[in-house]
């Protein structure tokens, strides 16, 4: 059984964002083509994604040093035990399915929270000698981006930092096989928003049909 996490961020409702509608749509997709497929759900709105604090950053310093879990003093294992239920969750996953707005050139900052429980040294990802290792490889990942203006060329494609940026993390930990739905220019015209909304829906459909069909 393939398990996939879809991941939200943003608190609209679903019927009130662009890029929330396409990633239920992606997800009907799916389980026609795999009726057996776990799609579990993920509101970084409203789940209690933990942010780094201090207590986490020293306890990250005690274990790059070789400590156990153990050996961490009692705030320190909870907070590490609180973010590593997420990262574990994440490299059981075999397929993740992001969606969320570009919001002033980034994504929305609980996804930012998120992410910072998945890029974790020694459990999806490694130094060797010869530089880091990712340890995820085999996953799979669909980004579904909507953004008010453009960004995938012209003036503004040096701001793109939202897509760019979890392409650069998924890669990093091992995730070779992304593929991404943008939808631009969302606040620019009324049909050119619909017109790019209908294009996102066939292309969701064609990414179901490429990376989950059985």
């Amino acid at each position: 059984m393939t398990t996939i996490l879809y991941i939200t961020a943003n608190p609209k409702k679903e019927e009130d964002s662009n890029s929330l509608r396409v990633g239920r749509a992606l997800g009907e997709s799916i389980r026609q083509l795999d009726s057996q497929a776990d799609i579990v759900e993920i509101d970084v709105y409203k789940q209690p994604i933990p942010l780094i604090d201090s207590h986490f950053l020293n306890a990250r310093s005690r274990l790059a040093a070789g400590k156990s879990v153990a050996e961490l003093q009692p705030e320190e294992q909870a907070v590490v035990r609180n973010v590593f239920q997420w990262t574990d969750q994440f490299i059981a996953a075999d397929a993740y399915v992001f969606a969320y707005p570009l919001w002033n050139f980034g994504i929305p900052p609980m996804l930012k929270a998120y992410v910072d429980t998945i890029k974790i040294a020694r459990k999806t990802f490694c130094y060797t000698p010869e530089g880091p290792v990712g340890l995820l490889s085999g996953k799979k990942a669909v980004l579904i981006q909507s953004s008010g203006d453009i960004y995938s060329e012209g003036p503004l494609k040096e701001f793109e930092h939202g897509s760019r940026y979890l392409k650069s993390v998924l890669s990093f930990i091992g995730v070779a096989c992304i593929e991404a739905i943008l939808m631009e220019g969302m606040d620019k015209d009324a049909a050119m928003a619909e017109a790019n909304r209908r294009k996102a829906l066939t292309e969701a459909a064609r990414i179901a049909r490429k990376l989950f069909a059985v």
